[in-house]
């Protein structure tokens, strides 16, 4: 995922096993909306209990998506040899979409696209995750101001004073 401040969207590039590669355009806006949908699928995870307390939640979604992207690899280049757009052609435009929390499998994430294309993608847990430090950052680095994070990682954090209670 990388940021074009020319046309200020997100350029998401997917390939697949096949060695196609889609690469879609997402817009601030686009993306505001995709984010508290990814949120929802988040909060709904089997392994994270629906009767814990709101800031012990956030507590253990920031840990599980601290755990997931500590175990991806975010230094691997985009691999070469995929079949990219035709000559010429520009990036998908994703004006829509929709996420369905996998109920024990993959999350799947459709893309509709301006051309009324439909890009299809399953995320397990770890590619969820991965997909959403991505937003993150590259959101980041694109200057919106979208606040964007998983739980609240903040409480996460030791506290500053030194003060010891027995």
């Amino acid at each position: 995922m990388s940021y074009s401040a020319e046309q200020d969207r997100l350029l998401l590039r997917v390939g697949t096993t096949d060695k196609k590669e889609d690469q879609l355009m997402l817009t601030r806006r686009f993306v505001r909306v995709l984010w508290a949908a990814l949120i929802k699928v988040l909060e709904k995870q089997p392994d994270l209990k629906r009767d814990l307390m709101p800031k012990v939640k956030k507590a253990v979604m920031a840990m599980e998506h601290q755990k997931a992207v500590s175990d991806a690899d975010f230094s691997r280049k985009h691999e070469k040899g995929y079949q990219n757009l035709p000559p010429g052609s520009d990036p998908l435009l994703v004006v829509g979409g929709s996420v369905e929390p996998g109920n024990g499998g993959p999350t799947r994430l459709l893309l509709k696209t301006q051309t009324g294309s439909k890009i299809k993608l399953a995320l397990n847990k770890n590619l969820l995750h991965a997909l959403c430090k991505l937003l993150i950052e590259t959101t980041m680095k694109a200057g919106w101001d979208l606040g964007l994070t998983v739980g609240d990682a903040a409480s996460l954090a030791a506290p500053a004073d030194k003060t010891q209670v027995h």
